[in-house]
């Protein structure tokens, strides 16, 4: 599953966020303001920062359902 969001105009601020958020629910952003790799609750994935951010889910939860686990990363990475 490969989705994309709009890319904040602060990326380091975004990502420092997104790493507090994912490390608060037990798992680990591990990456830079261009790429990187993401683990939290079973869902592992990684991202590129280009234009926008392209978030890549590799592996889920088969109970997960897709809409579930791309809004909960959409929020991870948007700080909401």
């Amino acid at each position: 599953m490969t989705f994309s969001i709009d890319r904040p105009r602060d990326i380091s601020a975004a990502l420092a966020r997104a790493r507090r958020a994912i490390e608060s629910a037990g798992g680990y952003l591990q990456g830079d303001e261009t790429s990187g790799r993401i683990a939290v609750v079973g869902v592992e994935g990684s991202y590129e920062v280009g234009s926008r951010v392209q978030i890549s889910i590799t592996k889920k939860p088969f109970i997960y359902p897709a809409f579930a686990v791309e809004n909960q990363v959409r929020a991870y990475f948007q700080g909401a």
